[in-house]
């Protein structure tokens, strides 16, 4: 429990330090820095259930991608603003170093160890990107058209009373 926690508070310190690298306005810093605490925590509840890399990333990614998503909403930004400190800190980092290091030293056992591990992360990922951004780019469309409808029915209203 202990150990989790001091994980979650390094994710918390990592993602403010990206956030800077990727020059995150300091009001939103902190917002940057929750988003990859936020990310770290559902990741190690998925994985307290699993042992699967691909869920656990998956789930993480997700929750990261919707916090981007919900932050741009609200402070009009840009949701890479907060995505990409939220997930550098998921990345695996470990399984590519040993994968890498497998196939520069010829070691079979490296590789079979830690690649398929490094693969199931980033698809996991991947994918927990990519639905989130295809919910929240329908949600934005549906809003969009709704909101057209209406200027659109107000228009006849108008054109109505007028003739």
């Amino acid at each position: 429990m202990i150990e989790n926690v001091r994980i979650v508070f390094f994710t918390f310190g990592s993602a403010l330090g990206i956030g800077a690298v990727y020059q995150v306005r300091r009001e939103y810093l902190l917002n940057a820095g929750l988003g990859g605490a936020l990310a770290r925590i559902v990741f190690l509840l998925v994985k307290s259930c699993t042992a699967e890399s691909f869920i656990y990333n998956f789930f993480a990614a997700m929750a990261a991608a919707f916090y981007a998503e919900c932050m741009a909403y609200f402070t009009k930004n840009p949701s890479t603003m907060f995505l990409y400190p939220s997930i550098i800190p998921l990345t695996p980092g470990r399984a590519f170093y040993f994968t890498v290091i497998g196939l520069i030293l010829k070691n079979v056992d490296y590789i079979n160890e830690y690649f398929e591990t490094c693969v199931h992360s980033l698809v996991g990922m991947g994918l927990g990107f990519a639905v989130i951004s295809v919910v929240m780019h329908y949600q934005r469309r549906h809003r969009r058209t709704k909101k057209a409808d209406r200027a659109a029915e107000a228009c006849y209203t108008f054109r109505k009373k007028k003739g």
